[in-house]
């Protein structure tokens, strides 16, 4: 069978199929272009979600950790004060009885038949400022030194011509610390400029 002759500018059967099957081949040629471009953007999205996701939990990690290591801290912090606090209150209940040892001892020594208990008592009174000591206790004991308002309390002045006013003339009763804490402030009696009686 022939060829049907059409006229110009018309096509025949056959290239409307051929240009239809061309069509058909192009636009499943787009369609796998625009699927793969539509899987990369997909993934590219689900790496970003990703990524996002990676750092977010990063950040709370890092978060979780320094809390962590503050209540660590902070807790460590807490029983030392309330250890502390605990040794300020028992010594500073038995400050008395330090004091109250400190009189007898003063008191025995001006006996000479009591030596012996002297010695015996003095060695008590030393052995149980050691052990106090390694707890934290500090003596204050100012002699001849300068009036510090912060750890000392002066009840009166006395007149001396070989100090400066306002230095430490005599401690009348010990003060103790813990540490930086103070207890009980020292009791002093302070220097002051003798009067000129000339006039």
């Amino acid at each position: 069978m022939d060829k049907e002759k059409t006229p110009e500018g018309d096509t025949s059967e056959e290239e409307v199929i051929e240009q239809s099957e061309h069509d058909q081949v192009e636009s499943e040629d787009s369609s796998e272009q625009t699927k793969e471009f539509d899987k990369d953007t997909v993934l590219k999205n689900k790496l970003d979600e990703a990524y996002g996701l990676q750092e977010d939990l990063k950040g709370k990690y890092l978060r979780s950790v320094a809390d962590l290591e503050n209540l660590r801290k902070r807790s460590i912090r807490d029983r030392e004060d309330a250890v502390l606090r605990t040794r300020a209150q028992i010594i500073g209940d038995l400050l008395p009885v330090l004091d109250a040892f400190q009189l007898g001892l003063n008191e025995a020594q001006k006996n000479k038949e009591a030596e012996s208990v002297v010695a015996g008592f003095s060695m008590a009174m030393k052995q149980m400022n050691n052990v106090l000591g390694e707890f934290g206790l500090k003596l204050i004991d100012p002699l001849k030194g300068e009036f510090d308002p912060k750890i000392h309390e002066a009840i009166g002045y006395e007149e001396s011509e070989g100090h400066e006013e306002g230095m430490v003339l005599r401690c009348v009763r010990v003060g103790y610390q813990i540490r930086d804490q103070l207890l009980r402030p020292a009791t002093v009696i302070l220097s002051k400029m003798a009067k000129d009686e000339t006039n």
